[in-house]
C-alpha cells in the first residue's frame, strides 16, 4: 500500500502504462478491442496527468501530455468510423425494405471502411515512428525519476480526493456554462466537454476509490459511477453528432450525382432523436449528481 499521494499515482500511471504498451501488438493486426483499450489507456495516463498536476514539479509532465494527445489522435481514426459503421447498420437493419432506397447502404460502407482502413495504416505508422518509441522511452525514465513535488509526500487517501474534488467542480462549471438548447452546434460541442470533463473526474475518482477508506471510498466510488454513466450517455450523443455529419455529407454528394437520398435523410432523423434521447439520460444522471 502507498504511503504518500505521490507513490500512489505513480504506481497508477504504471499500471496504465503497462497497459498501454501491452496493447501494441493486437493494434497492429487492426483488432478492435486492442485499439480501444491502448487510446482509453493513452487517455487515463494524459488525464491522471492533468488531475494530479500539483503533485508533480511544475511542468514536468506537461511534455508527456502533448505526446500522449497525438498518440490518442492516431488511434481514434482507426476505431471511430467501425463505431458509427456499427449504429448505422443497426439503424438500416431496422427499417422496413422499402424506405431503404437507393445505395445508401453501400455507399456508408465504403465511407466508413475506406476511413477505417486510412485509420488503421496511420496508427500503425505511429506505432513504427520513432516518435512513438521516444514517448515510450521518454515515459518510463519519468516513471523512475518520480518528479514529485513536496504536496506529493503528503498522505494518500486524503491528498487524492482533493484532486477527485477539483476535477468535480470542473465538470459542474462545464455543466453550467452548456450553451442554450436553442444554439444546437455550440450546445453540442458543450455536450462534449462535459463529457471529457466526466472523463477526467472518473479516472480521478477510480484511482481515490482503489485506495479504500471506508465511506470516503464509497463516496469516490459513487462519483466514479455517475461519471462513468455521464461519459457513456454522452458518448452516445457526440457518435450521433459524428454520424449526422457523414449523413449530411453524404446526402449532399448524392443530390450532385443524382442519386436517390432519401435514406440519409431518414437516418439523419433518427440519429436526431438518439441524440435527444442521450442527452436526456445525461441530464437524468446529472440531475440526480448534482443534488445533495
Amino acid at each position: 500500500m502507498a504511503t504518500t499521494a505521490g507513490d500512489a499515482l505513480l504506481a497508477y500511471l504504471a499500471e496504465q502504462f503497462a497497459e498501454l504498451r501491452l496493447q501494441a501488438p493486437g493494434v497492429r493486426k487492426n483488432q478492435a478491442e486492442p485499439i480501444h483499450k491502448m487510446r482509453v489507456a493513452a487517455r487515463r495516463l494524459r488525464s491522471l496527468l492533468a488531475s494530479g498536476r500539483k503533485l508533480f514539479e511544475n511542468g514536468a509532465a506537461e511534455d508527456l501530455r502533448s505526446e500522449l494527445r497525438w498518440l490518442s489522435g492516431t488511434l481514434g481514426p482507426a476505431r471511430d468510423p467501425r463505431v458509427v459503421q456499427s449504429r448505422l447498420r443497426e439503424l438500416l437493419a431496422a427499417e422496413p425494405d422499402e424506405l431503404v432506397l437507393g445505395p445508401a447502404p453501400a455507399r456508408i460502407d465504403e465511407e466508413l471502411d475506406a476511413a477505417a482502413d486510412a485509420g488503421f495504416k496511420g496508427a500503425v505508422a505511429a506505432l513504427d515512428s520513432k516518435r512513438y518509441t521516444q514517448l515510450l522511452a521518454n515515459f518510463e525514465s519519468w516513471l523512475n525519476a518520480g518528479n514529485l513535488s513536496e504536496k506529493a509526500s503528503r498522505p494518500p487517501r486524503k491528498t487524492i480526493r482533493k484532486l477527485v474534488a477539483r476535477d468535480e467542480r470542473r465538470l459542474r462549471r462545464a455543466v453550467e456554462g452548456l450553451p442554450a438548447e436553442e444554439d444546437r452546434p455550440a450546445r453540442d460541442e458543450g455536450l462534449h466537454e462535459v463529457r471529457k470533463a466526466a472523463k477526467r473526474l472518473r479516472y480521478s475518482a477510480e484511482l481515490a476509490a482503489s485506495l479504500g477508506g471506508g465511506g470516503g471510498a464509497r463516496k469516490v466510488r459513487r462519483t466514479a459511477k455517475a461519471a462513468r454513466k455521464i461519459q457513456t450517455s454522452l458518448g452516445q450523443h457526440q457518435d450521433s453528432v459524428v454520424a449526422r455529419t457523414l449523413l449530411s455529407e453524404l446526402g449532399a454528394r448524392s443530390l450532385r450525382s443524382g442519386e436517390n437520398g432519401f435514406t440519409y435523410g431518414r437516418l439523419h432523423a433518427k440519429e436526431e432523436q438518439l441524440a435527444s434521447d442521450a442527452e436526456a439520460d445525461f441530464l437524468r444522471v446529472w440531475r440526480k449528481f448534482a443534488t445533495p
